[in-house]
């Protein structure tokens, strides 16, 4: 494997991890709110719907899609 193929790599492995990071992040913090409001006697629940995972689904493979067009090679 080459020293830019190992490079790329790593560098996309820590994004990712940087992006994980920070999805775990909001996520905790939302159920950290939940957990106030049902404290506070108001009814609250997170409670994703299939279409909101399909969106999800959507929005990350058009992030890819753009990342590949970006990076892809163009001929001037």
């Amino acid at each position: 494997m080459s020293e830019q193929r190992r490079r790329a790599l790593l560098l996309g492995a820590l994004i990712g991890a940087c992006v994980g990071l920070i999805a775990a992040w909001v996520a905790t913090d939302a159920r950290r709110e939940e957990q106030q409001l049902l404290a506070q006697g108001v009814k609250a629940a997170i409670r994703p719907s299939a279409r909101d995972w399909v969106k999800l689904g959507v929005a990350a493979a058009a992030l890819l899609r753009q990342l590949a067009d970006i990076l892809s090679p163009q001929s001037r």
